[in-house]
């Protein structure tokens, strides 16, 4: 039995943009290989710093919660966090990375925000800090409503 590879469907541009507001933009492109990971389920690594005494899992002293907003109002979802090392902090929008590019994130000492200055439709939906050191990891989750 032998293999010969299949030549690639013939495709007049390589060129994969989407336009929107008149601004063209790569699409991302995914390979079929590529395995969707869920963020919130896997496992923080042992290493070295876990054993040293002065280090510390995150944990939350102030979080946000559901929150109703009106389209073109101003959202913000707030909270404190310690942690040693300082806990790394990732946004999710409904249990994914978060990808909008309207939105402002701030990590600044113990604090993390996110602010949605002029909320869209399109962000309706659950919202999740994800703080984790070496240690080990804090979550906290809440939702964008509508205001009716």
């Amino acid at each position: 039995m032998s293999y010969s590879p299949q030549p690639p469907p013939r495709s007049y541009s390589n060129l994969n943009v989407d336009c929107i507001d008149g601004v063209f933009r790569p699409v991302p492109q995914t390979s079929p290989l590529t395995k969707q990971v869920d963020h919130l389920a896997y496992e923080i690594p042992k290493n070295k710093y876990a054993q040293n005494p002065w280090n510390y899992a995150p944990e939350f002293l102030k979080v946000f919660s559901d929150l109703r907003m009106h389209v073109g109002g101003k959202a913000v979802f707030d909270c404190v966090v310690l942690g040693s090392p300082r806990p790394k902090v990732c946004w999710l929008f409904n249990q994914d990375k978060m990808r909008f590019t309207d939105v402002v994130i701030e990590d600044t000492a113990d604090i993390c925000r996110l602010t949605i200055p002029y909320v869209q439709p399109h962000h309706y939906g659950g919202f999740t800090v994800l703080c984790e050191n070496e240690v080990g990891r804090a979550i906290a989750s809440a939702d964008l409503l509508p205001y009716y």
